[in-house]
């Protein structure tokens, strides 16, 4: 009996239609190529002859074809991978920052101090132009500290912020000019959009207030993660120097 060649195996097993001669269909095409993944390692020849449309018109075998797609999907790797490691590197940062910003406080021996360092870390590490905290009027009635005020309720403040003291919930987004202005007489440049932040969230010492100019620098779905961390430190450090 004559041997039969690998080539004449494939055929066989090909849809009765391919095997009589007739017009496969697109679809009979792909689902034989998926059945038969081996068919172009046997025949490495079809390469170098099927071409395809090129996005500039001319034709390419479809050999470089596959290294043109695999070239591009590298270039998204890579794309993405720089991303993971841009993140990876201001996470770094922040966390740097954030542990500075912890060792400031811890040692800042009034509240006083705790009001210039906090300034001053904000400014120098994160970019945040204005910082105002507020202290529960039961707590704290000096008016003499540049930067804490008292939050009495019926004032203005409290007043501007209801909702806020109510629910005790984070605010972040664009800040209208008189709510600036409240928080921040002495700012040099108008603040554009602000986060407010609750100090002791279940106790209510209080509130902390981040202002930028920049009118994209808080946004109401952006993370709050920095923002509690900062808003606890805050709270530990004004709570070691009432009691």
């Amino acid at each position: 009996m004559a041997e039969v060649s690998e080539s004449e195996e494939q055929v066989q097993d090909a849809p009765d239609h391919l095997a009589a001669g007739e017009a496969p269909s697109e679809a009979a095409v792909v689902a034989y190529l998926k059945a038969h993944p081996q068919l172009l390692t046997d025949h490495p020849q079809l390469l170098e002859t099927l071409e395809l449309a090129h996005s500039t018109g001319s034709a390419v075998s479809l050999i470089e074809r596959q290294v043109e797609l695999l070239r591009g999907k590298n270039q998204r790797l890579e794309a993405r991978l720089n991303r993971l490691i841009d993140t990876a590197r201001e996470n770094e940062n922040r966390a740097e920052n954030v542990l500075r910003l912890a060792r400031t406080l811890i040692r800042a021996p009034s509240l006083a101090n705790i009001v210039v360092g906090l300034r001053s870390s904000m400014r120098e590490d994160f970019g945040i132009d204005e910082v105002f905290v507020g202290l529960n009027g039961g707590a704290y009635k000096r008016h003499d500290i540049d930067g804490i005020m008292p939050v009495e309720p019926g004032g203005a403040i409290a007043r501007a912020y209801d909702n806020f003291i109510r629910t005790r919930l984070i605010e972040c987004g664009p800040i209208a000019e008189d709510k600036a202005k409240l928080l921040f007489p002495k700012a040099e440049q108008p603040v554009l959009s602000a986060a407010v932040v609750p100090l002791e969230k279940d106790k209510n010492l209080g509130m902390l207030a981040l202002g930028s100019r920049d009118p994209e620098r808080f946004q109401p779905r952006q993370g709050k993660l920095f923002l509690e961390i900062t808003a606890e430190l805050v709270s530990a450090a004004i709570r070691a120097r009432l009691t």
